[in-house]
């Protein structure tokens, strides 16, 4: 079994004695050094001012309109509020809404 082993290894180095080296990069040492000398955060570019001043104009605007809405909200509901201060029961809705005929709604205590 050893001689069977050994004859396949020196066929196997055999075969290695025809080729011939791999050339290396000769700049691969300095693509190297370069990268490791890179520092390891990114340089943030600063931002331009006409993205802070379009960014900050949106959300004035943004804000603009949600104080009308809040402004015109509570001025429409304070008028309503008038008018719907009654606790509405559940026969008044079933009366309203003509829903007698379709189920059988009992009223809470």
């Amino acid at each position: 079994m050893n001689t069977k082993q050994d004859k396949w290894i020196d066929e196997v180095m055999g075969s290695l004695q025809n080729m011939r080296p791999v050339e290396g990069n000769p700049h691969l040492h300095t693509r190297i050094i370069a990268r490791l000398s890179e520092p390891l955060v990114p340089v943030r570019k600063p931002v331009q001012l006409k993205w802070v001043y379009s960014f900050s104009a949106a959300f004035v605007v943004m804000l603009f309109f949600n104080v009308l809405g809040w402004s015109g909200s509570f001025s429409s509901s304070s008028s309503e509020s008038t008018v719907t201060q009654q606790p509405v029961d559940i026969e008044t809705v079933i009366s309203d809404y003509g829903l007698e005929s379709t189920a059988n709604y009992t009223s809470l205590p």
